[in-house]
């Protein structure tokens, strides 16, 4: 890790200058981020546009003012990104199949704008949506196709310098590093973001282990699952504890045999309906209250309410949704009835916001296509299913997964590029022809 931070010193030069006139210099930012972009892409240096759009979208997550540069300067960035994609598409052929599966969806939710009570931001965030699944997978295959492996040292070794941060602010600045009672936040906007990222970029990491395991030496797989386990530990997230937990039990039981690996995730289910209706006395006969903070459990922690009213809006438009975004605007209208009942914020379920924005057709095709894409997958890697059953379980409690331009979509988009395209099995096959 040293390494890479030594051979990548000019880049994080460049994201601190960024920071600093995000933080100082006033609208400076609107300019000095695009030309930098524009710089990257006329040097062919992919990766470090790439990796500068990720680290825009890790600091648009924290809530201070500080960074508010960051959520206003995403949109451009990825306008940026898809632009110069589009006017350079010939040099990204073939391209990559992921849009295609998910048409029916981008269709359903177009026509759901018909209905849209907020046009304009239903649209753009639409629009948003399309674009990053065309553009992002597309971008990732050129970067891999420049730097073959070494792309995957720099995307993980990315990723933990950015929570080895999370964990030095918790003794440099544990004010604005903690929340929540003491849970780890970092540099993003609450503990449950600190905690996803910590999951999807394990589960990034752990796929790319798998189709290369020689690519890092024993002490740089420790050095991986150490930083990114203690700051998911750390942030308290029960439900991200619990994923990860499902995903490495079904991993080992799909080496073995997808069949017992299916089974399995059956009987899973069987056992949380049991565990969800007797959860409280068995956290407690296993002393784990503090962990999974017992008391916000017993109130529902606000989403039971968030989740109730959410059902109840769904019956008005239950076939056909009200556009992408409806889930905010409704959420922020009922804001002083829903605070009364005891619930500030989204509907953190990503089921039922897609049912709310796009209807059940739309909820219907967006997981036809989710499913097939894992299916496909599956084809190349045992880890496809456990994977996809880990973030179809977070997704019940969190919303992350409707939104495009957050840093956790990007990962899902990583994990989901390298599982079903040839590119990355390619030189795999190559060296297998060559052993024998």
């Amino acid at each position: 890790m040293v390494e890479y931070l030594k051979n990548n010193v000019q880049f994080f030069i460049v994201m601190l200058l960024w920071l600093f006139v995000g933080r100082y210099a006033g609208p400076l930012h609107y300019f000095l981020i695009p030309v930098t972009v524009i710089l990257f892409k006329r040097n062919n240096l992919y990766i470090e546009l790439f990796l500068g759009f990720w680290f825009i979208l890790i600091l648009s997550d924290n809530l201070s003012y500080s960074w508010l540069f960051a959520k206003k300067i995403k949109d451009i960035y990825f306008l940026i990104i898809a632009g110069l994609f589009l006017l350079d598409i010939k040099n990204f052929y073939p391209l990559n199949d992921l849009f295609k599966r998910f048409i029916p969806f981008f269709i359903i939710a177009l026509i759901s704008l018909i209905y849209s009570e907020t046009l304009v931001v239903s649209s753009q965030k639409t629009l948003s949506y399309v674009l990053f699944f065309f553009v992002i997978p597309n971008f990732f295959i050129k970067m891999y196709q420049l730097e073959k492996d070494e792309l995957y040292r720099k995307l993980i070794f990315f990723v933990l310098t950015i929570l080895f941060i999370c964990l030095l602010l918790r003794f440099v600045d544990p004010a604005n590093a903690l929340s929540h009672g003491g849970r780890l936040r970092g540099i993003f906007g609450n503990p449950n973001g600190l905690g996803l990222f910590c999951m999807l970029t394990f589960l990034m990491s752990y796929l790319i282990i798998h189709i290369r395991p020689n690519l890092f030496s024993k002490n740089e797989k420790r050095l991986i699952y150490f930083l990114i386990l203690v700051p998911l530990f750390m942030s308290g997230s029960r439900n991200v504890a619990t994923a990860l937990t499902l995903f490495l039990v079904l991993a080992t039981f799909y080496r073995i045999s997808p069949f017992l690996g299916f089974i399995l995730f059956l009987a899973f289910i069987v056992m949380y309906e049991i565990i969800d209706s007797n959860y409280i006395y068995i956290i407690k006969s296993l002393g784990l209250e503090s962990f999974f903070r017992l008391e916000t459990i017993e109130v529902g922690g606000g989403r039971y309410i968030a989740w109730k009213f959410a059902w109840e809006q769904i019956q008005h438009n239950f076939f056909i949704g009200k556009g992408i975004a409806f889930d905010e605007y409704i959420m922020r209208k009922n804001y002083s009835l829903l605070s009364k009942l005891g619930h500030q914020g989204g509907v953190h379920n990503s089921y039922l916001i897609l049912w709310l924005n796009t209807g059940i057709i739309g909820l219907i095709a967006y997981f036809s296509s989710f499913v097939l894409t894992f299916i496909k997958g599956a084809k190349k890697s045992p880890l496809a299913f456990p994977i996809m059953f880990a973030v179809m379980f977070t997704i019940n409690f969190e919303p992350w997964i409707v939104a495009s331009l957050n840093p956790l979509t990007i990962v899902l988009i990583i994990i989901i590029t390298i599982l079903t395209d040839d590119t990355f099995y390619k030189e795999k096959e190559f060296a297998n022809e060559e052993k024998v």
